[in-house]
């Protein structure tokens, strides 16, 4: 009887570690999912997943989001960096439209982030028109799109990475990006990709990394720092990394930024002082140990 009352004990204890850990792993999941960030198999996947998207974080389900191209004209602030965000599409016309105008930048839901609606056949809720991508759901459309983001900054940063909940081809997407000195070459409605990207500060294509739960990630290196950036579905024009064009298309949560100029912290060097007051205890400590030993 004794046994069986220290063997269910046991198997109590047990039960309780399972549930526990289950629901350990639900929360750890439920963070991952919260912080736009995933996990992965391998432990270089997961350092990569789980590292920061850079000095600063815009989140653009917790902070939200302004609509616009004028920082100045934000109400969201990222430590003291005012950010607003607006969409464009090559979408002047209806065949060959190569020229950029604005688009419709959408708020899909809290889970999954924003995407882009642009003119041409995004309203008619084919997958992925909501997302931003460049793929043709409609045969009638003969000239993909390219759907772009702008971001808009009150001061100079350096975009550091993206985080995505959705992508729409696991194997093979891509996401570009520009540093622009000014927008007016963007918001003239008579320029295309190529010409907007012409005068770009620093531009480049950047592979988006698979993670595990919801979440996908591109991490960027850029050489100039702009207050405005576009980002965007994988064009060849912003730079050509091998990958297929007209397959790419995400939902954006969050990006990471550096701000220019800001100096890094130094590390914390250790008090001289402090470092002669260790030694000379440890010297001390040492003379005791040697006395008791002898006596």
């Amino acid at each position: 009887m004794t046994w069986l009352k220290v063997r269910f004990t046991s198997l109590s204890i047990m039960t309780l570690f399972v549930i526990g850990l289950a629901v350990s792993n639900a929360v750890e999941a439920s963070s991952y999912y919260r912080n736009h960030c995933g996990g992965s198999n391998s432990s270089e996947q997961s350092a990569l997943c789980n590292s920061s998207l850079g000095e600063y974080t815009y989140d653009l389900i917790d902070d939200g989001v302004s609509y616009s191209t004028n920082a100045a004209h934000s109400s969201i602030s990222i430590d003291g960096v005012n950010v607003a965000l607006s969409a464009w599409s090559d979408t002047v016309g209806t065949y060959n439209d190569h020229v950029v105008t604005e688009a419709s930048l959408v708020h899909i839901s809290n889970n999954y982030g924003y995407g882009i609606y642009n003119a041409d056949h995004e309203y008619y809720g084919s997958n992925p028109d909501h997302a931003i991508d460049n793929v043709n759901t409609l045969s009638y459309n003969v000239s993909p799109d390219f759907d772009f983001v702008l971001l808009s900054f009150s001061e100079s940063v350096k975009l550091t990475g993206a985080s995505f909940s959705w992508i729409g081809n696991s194997n093979d997407t891509q996401v570009s990006i520009a540093g622009l000195d000014d927008i007016s070459t963007l918001t003239s409605g008579v320029n295309t990709w190529s010409d907007i990207v012409q005068d770009a500060l620093t531009a480049g294509s950047y592979d988006v990394t698979e993670c595990d739960y919801v979440d996908h990630r591109a991490d960027f290196t850029v050489a100039s720092a702009s207050k405005y950036w576009l980002l965007g579905a994988y064009n060849t024009v912003f730079g050509d990394i091998g990958g297929n064009m007209y397959n790419d298309a995400f939902k954006l949560t969050a990006l990471g930024f550096d701000i220019d100029g800001q100096p890094n912290e130094p590390p914390t060097d250790v008090s001289e002082p402090k470092t002669w007051s260790t030694l000379a205890a440890f010297g001390l400590f040492i003379a005791w140990r040697r006395r008791v030993n002898r006596s």
